[in-house]
């Protein structure tokens, strides 16, 4: 028993290393430009990719293609920063955040175009050996990808405190302000700290390569994620703390994925890092200050927001604003209503009803990102739950529709209610990674729950909705349904526009503007926040329970991160904060892959250049933030 702790122990120390040269790409960018780098991961996959690429396609040494395939990404990272994140320094804070979040979602798909999107065999250009100390063992690979992992931290720390470049990348990280009345090129030292992160990111990816001894364009993603969770362990502002992160979060993978099973690696991955955003949100190497790489000032000052008043630029421009009076969705919901009369295609139908049921998901996430300002990375864990909700008490226990979709919206309220208790406390960067790792523990939830979630395999051949009420009526065809998902959708947007026109939108606008402030004249702001999430978490909910109902299938990879990604871009390019702006796009943007069915690779090539453009030139939404 004790050679197995310790073999996972070494295993844990191997696989740690890679989460932290990550981590410490995302710490570099963090301390210089106060931003957490999405596309971490696309670079991370890239650099695998490249490598890939040099050895089997062009037949190079592996030495020399993971050089060029650094020196590749290394470029990439300084591209990044030049051309998708300089045009918008004096837009909203949010708007580089956002950013970053196109990119990794235009590179990961444009990898599954060019590299395929199944996994291919890395080759192993050396004899492996296994070295057993008693019953424990450690592989030749194990100790590269370590000896690699050190080398470089330690060449990153000696860069960091010996040379010039380094001396004025801590400098810019300390004060930005300061270092450029000393004469330090501040945009020149941004480019630098996105080109090392590239590097590391390239470095990482083909470690991780030869450890799996495969690579897949969605590798970058999950890798990505536990970047974040690395960096946040231990410290987003400190190199050390990243590498002691990143080692914390493989040891506790590897006992965890040993003692408890394969399906709970990740689950206690993710809740490590939410017990640390409660208790300790600096990290185990950070201060209270979130400094920037040890200095005082905090990297560029503000944290990301999604507040109005919150620009990198003092001259705010005034922008017009588009929004539905309450009444307006019900009159829209009669409308579409009437489109089974028209149309007599299935297909369109069917369509139509999924547009429906993202727009109202997307208007869930711009509650919770525009009007509380907490920006929503996991809000897929909420829809997911009323999804469950209805396949259990449909199919596990044969209950009507007026029982089950009650209890979808009940549900999804009280989890968006407890979801919002440990993020009272966090703002900024750590508020946006408690709301993932909520995300990514409801996700795991789902997967691993096997007596009530069915893990992977879900639930097929959920019943039609049926309501009892009105005597056994059951809704078995899409133009039945059509008319219930119009109804409910309708209802729910009309009463969320209600509430944001009310004192109590208001209150949830002013807590996003400062929630100092409102403490400060009386605001209960943990019970605000409490309802604000329990309403987005009961708008998710209802559109989970639809979901169900229309699909009739449902499994954990419809509510995983990127669905949440899907969402939050929606109700960016809507406009945060605006529940039609989130409305339309949710449904036009659901609309267009169906159109355009035979492109349908390219459709999230279009949402991440759609949602680039939005935030070049339109960067309060097309309707307009409220």
């Amino acid at each position: 028993m004790i050679e197995l702790f310790f073999s996972q122990i070494l295993n844990g120390l191997a696989i740690g290393q890679v989460y932290a040269l990550i981590a410490l790409g995302f710490s570099l960018v963090f301390g210089v430009s106060n931003l957490i780098n999405f596309a971490q991961g696309a670079l991370f996959m890239l650099g695998a990719f490249f490598a890939f690429t040099g050895v089997v396609w062009l037949g190079w040494p592996l030495p020399v293609a993971a050089v060029v395939s650094v020196l590749l990404v290394s470029g990439l990272g300084v591209l990044l920063e030049r051309l998708a994140l300089r045009p918008l320094a004096n837009g909203p804070f949010i708007a580089p955040v956002l950013s970053t979040l196109a990119i990794s979602i235009v590179i990961d798909q444009l990898a599954e175009i060019i590299w395929s999107p199944e996994g291919q065999s890395f080759p192993v250009p050396f004899p492996e050996y296994t070295f057993y100390f008693g019953r424990a063992y450690i592989t030749t690979t194990d100790i590269l990808i370590f000896v690699f992992g050190l080398l470089a931290a330690a060449a990153l720390t000696w860069f960091l405190k010996a040379s010039w470049m380094g001396r004025t990348l801590r400098a810019t990280a300390q004060d930005r302000d300061a270092a450029a009345q000393l004469g330090v090129r501040t945009s020149n030292v941004r480019q630098l700290a996105f080109g090392l992160a590239g590097a590391l990111g390239a470095l990482s990816g083909i470690l991780v390569a030869l450890y799996f001894k495969s690579v897949f364009p969605a590798m970058g993603l999950p890798f990505g994620l536990k970047g974040f969770a690395a960096a946040l362990l231990g410290g987003l502002t400190s190199i050390p703390g990243a590498v002691l992160g990143g080692l914390t979060l493989g040891v506790v993978e590897t006992l965890s994925s040993a003692y408890l099973g394969e399906g709970f690696r990740d689950l206690a991955a993710f809740s490590l890092l939410l017990v640390f955003l409660l208790f300790r949100p600096q990290g185990m190497l950070g201060d209270r200050r979130l400094d920037a790489l040890g200095g005082a000032g905090g990297a560029s000052g503000a944290m990301p927001s999604t507040s109005l008043l919150a620009s990198a630029s003092s001259q705010r421009s005034a922008h017009r604003v588009f929004d539905l009076p309450p009444w307006g969705f019900l009159v829209v919901g009669a409308v579409l209503a009437l489109l089974p009369f028209v149309v007599s295609s299935s297909y369109i139908l069917q369509a139509v009803v999924y547009a429906m049921v993202f727009a109202l998901l997307a208007g869930s996430v711009t509650l919770v990102s525009g009007s509380l300002g907490i920006l929503a990375i996991g809000h897929a864990a909420f829809y997911g739950v009323g999804a469950y909700t209805v396949a259990v008490m449909s199919y596990t226990y044969g209950l009507p529709t007026e029982l089950a979709l009650p209890a979808a919206i009940a549900l999804g309220a009280v989890v968006g209610a407890v979801a919002s208790l440990p993020l009272y406390k966090l703002s900024g960067h750590t508020a946006a990674l408690g709301t993932l790792a909520i995300g990514q523990i409801g996700f795991l939830v789902f997967m691993t729950w096997m007596p009530v979630t069915r893990g992977p395999m879900g639930f097929l051949n959920i019943p039609a909705p049926t309501f009892e009420l009105l005597g056994g009526l059951r809704l078995s065809d899409i133009g039945h349904k059509f008319w219930l998902v119009a109804l409910v959708v309708a209802l729910c947007l009309f009463l969320a526009q209600r509430l944001l026109n009310s004192e109590m939108g208001r209150t949830w606008r002013s807590i996003r503007e400062d929630r100092l402030a409102a403490h400060a004249a009386g605001v209960p702001v943990r019970r605000y926040l409490m309802m604000g999430f329990a309403v987005s978490g009961a708008m998710a909910g209802a559109a989970g329970g639809l979901f169900a109902y229309v699909q009739n299938v449902i499994t954990p990879d419809s509510f995983n991160v990127q669905a949440s990604l899907l969402m939050l871009t929606m109700a960016v390019l809507g406009g945060l904060g605006n529940l039609t702006g989130a409305a339309v796009a949710g449904f036009v943007l659901t609309i267009i892959p169906e159109v355009l069915r035979e492109f349908s690779e390219w459709r999230m090539i279009v949402y991440g250049v759609i949602l680039l453009m939005a935030l070049r030139w339109r960067p309060h939404g097309l309707l307009g933030a409220r």
